[in-house]
């Protein structure tokens, strides 16, 4: 065989070679940015179960209830510290909507003992609102979908309808905490906690639902656990929130304890959350 004859062939193989090496590398950078996007995920979440809860107890001191207030200034602390370690450990300030949330925040957690009660709600829903779009936001610039991720089919779950729930279910906890208080519920909070408490049901046993189609048989047995305990919570908070805010002539339930049922209930899907990101974490690990 003449060097006219090889010289092709080995042009030919050298191109594979190059080939197959940018493959490899394009698939450990997706898989990088994948692992990195999952870190981030889980501290933006942690962050807005922070501000989720600062709402609540923010909705019972201004109907009173100044007895709160180590909670909230606890809250604040956390709040800050989470925001810090997030900038300095991943690439975040590059999304539009991580300047809105610190930009929101500083001038709410400034102001926020001069608003009202609803004033408070619907600017802490709002800021809350764009941190969950922000989860999104960094799913996609991480080739965290299911078009990437073909072994997590109901990974979209997780940033929507999941997390659609527990906001539900933080707006009720707020809303709620702040009727208890005053042992009041006027007009306007009972279509406000009838539509919220219908939500709830609605969206989350169609979410528990598909969550349960999608499992792998490995962990199966664990995730039906813990959204049969997620199922009880909820179920069970919505039926308070019927029989003892909404229709109850005389409301008689402390605004603390119900705090902590709701509080439960978004624990018990914030368990659902955490053990899918370990899920799909230990997966990008070992690819």
């Amino acid at each position: 065989m003449g060097v006219n004859q090889i010289l092709p062939i080995v042009i030919g193989l050298f191109v594979v070679a190059l080939l197959v090496y940018f493959v490899i590398r394009q698939k450990r950078k997706v898989r990088r940015l994948q692992v990195e996007g999952v870190g981030t995920i889980i501290q933006v979440k942690q962050l807005i179960t922070c501000i989720q809860q600062h709402r609540g107890w923010y909705s019972a001191y201004l109907r009173g209830d100044k007895s709160v207030i180590g909670d909230i200034q606890q809250l604040q602390r956390q709040i800050a510290q989470t925001t810090l370690a997030i900038e300095n450990k991943y690439n975040i300030k590059r999304f539009e909507r991580w300047f809105g949330y610190t930009e929101h925040w500083k001038r709410l957690s400034a102001s926020a003992t001069g608003l009202t009660a609803d004033n408070s709600f619907k600017q802490h829903t709002q800021l809350i609102g764009n941190m969950l779009y922000l989860l999104e936001d960094i799913a996609e610039s991480h080739f965290l979908t299911k078009e990437q991720l073909g072994e997590f089919p109901d990974i979209s779950l997780l940033w929507r309808e999941l997390l659609q729930v527990s906001e539900c279910v933080g707006q009720s906890r707020a809303l709620g905490t702040g009727v208890a208080t005053v042992k009041v519920c006027s007009r306007v909070e009972k279509i406000r906690l009838g539509f919220l408490r219908q939500k709830i049901t609605e969206t989350a046993e169609i979410t528990y639902a598909q969550l349960k189609d999608n499992q792998s048989v490995d962990n199966r047995q664990k995730l039906m656990s813990l959204i049969e305990h997620a199922s009880k919570q909820t179920r069970y908070l919505c039926s308070v929130i019927e029989h003892e805010l909404v229709e109850c002539e005389q409301i008689q339930l402390d605004a603390k304890n119900y705090f902590s049922l709701a509080t439960e209930a978004i624990n018990s899907l914030n368990q659902i959350f955490d053990f899918k990101l370990e899920e799909l974490e230990r997966f990008l690990v070992k690819k």
